[in-house]
């Protein structure tokens, strides 16, 4: 049996006055990292383990307040093989 990992990275464009929010916000999702940021930008990775899983978490950040835009500049999906025991 094999599985998928879904790595992704986003720049979210974030209203000045909401990025110490956002920035937290993100900062507690469980797939996602910060990369980067300034005071209007994030690079966000995501990492899932299905397309559909992936997707949520983009739809969530941004429904995040202050959220702009979240733009995926990068795809990489690839299938894992599960070890025998």
């Amino acid at each position: 049996m094999s599985n998928e990992l879904h790595v992704t990275s986003l720049v979210v464009q974030v209203k000045p006055e909401f990025m110490s929010r956002v920035r937290q916000t993100i900062m507690k999702m469980n797939n996602a990292e910060l990369s980067v940021n300034d005071e209007v930008k994030l690079v966000v990775v995501l990492e899932s383990m299905t397309q559909k899983g992936l997707m949520a978490d983009i739809e969530a950040i941004n429904k995040i307040e202050g959220v702009l835009s979240a733009a995926m500049v990068y795809h990489q999906s690839e299938v894992l093989e599960e070890v025998e025991q």
